[in-house]
């Protein structure tokens, strides 16, 4: 009866050995103390504390389970040596060798619990890198529309200046464009960081800021409003987009856009005066855009190793492209990237 009884305890003791292991391996070892020296036959009941160390060890960190499995492989050997003491004079060598096969279960555990947590390790690693990859690409999106809107405002306001006097109708153009070029730079700053979810807030399903709302100009289908703010800064642009049975993923599109952006930025900063040349055109499976200037040849090279440059050729080769730039033959700039149709072929 007893023996039944002690055997029902330590099993239900294993019911606790996902919720409280610590507390499972306690009556466990409880159970089967009392087993061995109320002088049952040995049997299954030693499983019970086998599973309890096992499940210590794999749910404890290495030295608090070594040092809790520890302790009751010693009880175990106490109550063995107790037990077989009354019964036979043996050594106490092989009491101890007989419970040494007790570091197989703590052996199996502590091995699961370094794999999982070195997997949790790399699950966490992954996130962060995500994460900061994400902020990357925020800071990016944030470069380009900032940077455009700031590089216009400023030859705006120059102009402005040197004819406020002379030619007040030319300054008043120059400051409705500019408060018309800072008002879209605002407008594409605030969609850009509307396509990332706030913080402790999921948005599924938002992946490109050209697909985010009050976004829908960033795009090729936006370069002619992008070349008229442009040109209201001071910079002739001329124009040629052939599309003929193109269509462009968003990613694809937006890529191409920002290239132009930053590429037409640049030259207001660095080229000084000059005429550019933005040409969209397809080559076989490619969208090719070419930005060329005739200025003083090194447009694009910000001497203050800014990200212009860097920031294109990354947004393209992640995109799947590839980009050159460079000075042109005869003085100038010029900036050719090459982006897949990938699913965009007509």
């Amino acid at each position: 009866m007893w023996a039944v009884l002690l055997m029902v305890a330590a099993a239900g003791a294993l019911a606790w050995r996902r919720a409280a292991p610590m507390v499972a391996l306690g009556g466990a070892v409880g159970a089967v103390g009392a087993y061995l020296l109320s002088g049952y036959p040995y049997g299954p009941i030693q499983l019970c504390m086998v599973v309890a160390m096992f499940e210590v060890a794999r749910r404890s960190r290495l030295r608090t389970s070594l040092l809790a499995c520890g302790l009751a492989a010693a009880a175990a050997a106490a109550f063995v040596l107790t037990r077989l003491a009354r019964e036979a004079d043996l050594p106490a060598v092989l009491v101890l060798g007989w419970t040494s096969w007790l570091v197989v279960p703590w052996s199996l555990g502590a091995l699961v619990q370094v794999r999982s947590t070195a997997a949790e390790r790399a699950r966490h690693d992954l996130v962060a890198r995500a994460a900061l990859e994400e902020r990357m690409r925020v800071a990016q999106e944030v470069h380009d529309v900032a940077g455009h809107g700031f590089a216009a405002v400023a030859m705006q306001a120059g102009v402005a200046l040197l004819v406020l006097e002379e030619q007040p109708d030319q300054a008043r153009r120059s400051l409705e464009a500019i408060r018309e070029t800072s008002t879209t730079a605002l407008t594409e700053l605030r969609a850009t960081l509307d396509a990332f979810p706030p913080p402790r807030e999921a948005r599924p399903g938002v992946t490109s800021p050209a697909a985010a709302p009050g976004a829908d100009e960033v795009g090729l289908g936006g370069l002619h409003a992008l070349v008229d703010h442009v040109q209201a800064g001071g910079l002739p642009v001329d124009l040629e987009v052939d599309r003929t049975g193109v269509t462009l993923p968003p990613e694809i599109d937006a890529a191409a856009y920002r290239v132009v952006q930053e590429a037409l930025t640049n030259t207001l900063r660095h080229a000084g005066p000059t005429r550019a040349l933005v040409r969209v055109s397809r080559e076989d499976d490619e969208v090719v855009i070419q930005v060329a200037d005739h200025g003083r040849g090194t447009a694009q090279a910000a001497p203050d190793g800014g990200r212009g440059l860097p920031g294109m050729r990354a947004r393209v080769e992640s995109a799947g492209g590839s980009l050159t730039a460079g000075p042109r033959d005869g003085g100038g700039f010029q900036v050719v990237a090459r982006l897949p149709l990938t699913g965009g072929a007509g």
